[in-house]
């Protein structure tokens, strides 16, 4: 009776150990997986503006980049701007595949920085703009950041987070 016992106490502990094992390479994969992505940035694109579409908006510049948010594409992995297509728009399209992590920080700051000079042009006048501004994504995840002002905002949020 001993033994069969014993056996059985074995079988629980070593099912003990091998869930925690398992759940510890489970977290080390969750983990691994923030860090950066090998998704195309052409595909990122191709993903969130099929959810977001591009009525409202007009392709930016490298010029537009650096006047709207002061930002080279240069230093960059790649770069997507779609911009308000009239002076009262604000509908706007940013991802940026950053070529260093540490280029993160910068790139929400200048997205922030935008996101409060477009509310403060809005504000008082403009209360469908300022309603979408408010409600913008703006997410750094792996190696990019997305900034996207869209009534599709969460659609265009869970769009982005899929690609990655």
């Amino acid at each position: 009776m001993k033994s069969r016992k014993n056996s059985t106490l074995d079988v629980i502990n070593i099912l003990k150990y091998l869930i925690v094992l398992v759940m510890a390479a489970y977290v080390i994969l969750l983990i691994s997986n923030e860090g950066g992505t090998d998704t195309p940035i052409k595909t990122v694109n191709k993903n969130i503006l099929s959810v977001m579409g591009t009525d409202g908006m007009k392709k930016g510049t490298t010029q537009d980049l650096k006047k709207y948010y002061g930002l080279n594409a240069d230093d960059y992995k790649g770069v997507t701007l779609y911009i308000p297509d009239d002076v009262m728009g604000v509908n706007e399209l940013l991802i940026v595949r950053l070529a260093d992590a540490s280029q993160a920080e910068s790139v929400e700051k200048a997205a922030q920085a935008r996101l409060d000079t477009q509310k403060e042009s809005f504000e008082g006048y403009g209360a469908a703009q300022t309603k979408l501004i408010r409600s913008a994504v703006l997410e750094s995840r792996g190696d990019y950041v997305l900034l996207a002002v869209t009534k599709k905002a969460d659609a265009v949020q869970a769009a982005y987070r899929k690609s990655l």
